[in-house]
């Protein structure tokens, strides 16, 4: 009832301050509100390693409920223009609407939202946010044995579900491997060990790859004998990912494996590539076959919808009007009129159109 008056009133405030939105009149009384949307304010910031930080976002109004491991899209405007990724949230699940979260990002030296997250952000500064989403998530009836598998950046969405089992009453038993190059890379690995030494539900293992290896299936067998038991949640780049499938693949144990990765291995493609249209804007664009359609559209000065450049967050999805397209990924041939294809991760293989 609530939402479909709110729902008139908000539609009868865009027809009486037209040409105007009513958000435009809302950012002058407090740049935080907004009808359509969500606007956080970085409150605090930490820096946890060289080029790592966490930032704390509040917003004016709730943010929906979110559940621990998923995450949310961040957009910044970077000379006039916006750009959007998505972040794992990093703060315990509550189970109810907050206004307040946190978000550990970590530079790529790509530019983009990131490296401006991480080395130009300061206290006081305004960003876009949208609901939380995902399915890599803490299971709403916990297992008695999990296991989480993490490298780099991919401890992010893991800490959230760490964080949140450590407000709540439960029985379940937890083995947590923090993976990096070296124990002065692994991030967050102070709360982590802390939380080790002060619960006897949660076991820390810390593998810096550099003096062990990689976390392999003898690792596992040696550090875990109980894995297959368990369901076990691992994130972070795709070598480690398809390594992990491969082990609990080969036990028959995929339904026990979840997985969410941030990087996306990309073939070298051979090809000729073709010239990228874009219908709705007029614009058009020459691109080699190595060239993704997102790059493409954001070199010819257009608007692309994007969270990632990944194929991760499916949020650059647009209809394809005309040609054949190339899997970055895979190098497989693909397309027809009418398609919705991820320009993230697909390039022209001849003459193409697209509905942006």
């Amino acid at each position: 009832m609530y939402s479909s008056r709110m729902t008139r009133i908000v539609t009868l405030a865009k027809r009486l301050t037209t040409p105007l939105l009513p958000d435009d009149y809302l950012t002058l009384f407090n740049p935080l509100l907004t009808f359509d949307s969500y606007r956080a304010r970085v409150s605090q910031i930490n820096e946890e390693l060289p080029g790592v930080r966490t930032l704390h976002l509040r917003t004016a109004r709730n943010l929906p409920a979110f559940r621990a491991g998923q995450h949310v899209r961040v957009g910044v405007d970077l000379k006039g223009v916006r750009h959007v990724r998505s972040f794992s949230i990093t703060s315990a699940a509550t189970g109810m609407a907050a206004r307040e979260l946190t978000i550990t990002v970590k530079a790529t030296g790509q530019g983009g939202v990131s490296d401006h997250l991480v080395h130009r952000a300061v206290t006081g500064d305004i960003v876009y946010l949208e609901q939380a989403s995902g399915d890599f998530v803490l299971p709403a009836e916990l297992p008695d044995r999990i296991v989480m598998i993490a490298a780099g950046s991919g401890v992010t969405p893991l800490l959230s579900m760490v964080r949140t089992l450590a407000l709540a009453e439960h029985d379940t038993k937890v083995t947590f491997v923090l993976g990096a190059r070296t124990t002065q890379d692994m991030i967050h690995r102070h709360e982590l060990v802390a939380l080790s030494e002060n619960q006897e539900w949660f076991d820390l293992i810390l593998w810096p790859s550099a003096a062990l290896g990689h976390f392999n299936r003898a690792a596992l067998l040696r550090e875990i004998p109980d894995w297959q038991s368990a369901q076990t949640f691992v994130c972070g780049p795709a070598g480690l990912l398809t390594h992990a499938d491969s082990i609990w693949r080969s036990q028959n144990a995929l339904e026990r494996l979840h997985t969410e990765q941030f990087q996306t291995r990309l073939a070298k493609i051979d090809g000729r590539g073709g010239t990228v249209s874009f219908a709705k804007s007029g614009r058009s664009q020459a691109a080699d076959a190595n060239t993704s359609l997102l790059q493409a559209g954001e070199a010819a000065d257009v608007l692309m919808p994007n969270g990632c450049r990944a194929g991760i967050c499916h949020t650059c999805v647009v209809p394809l009007k005309a040609g054949k397209l190339r899997d970055l990924r895979s190098g497989e041939l693909h397309g027809e009129p009418g398609d919705m294809v991820q320009t993230c991760i697909n390039a022209a293989a001849c003459d193409v159109e697209l509905d942006v």
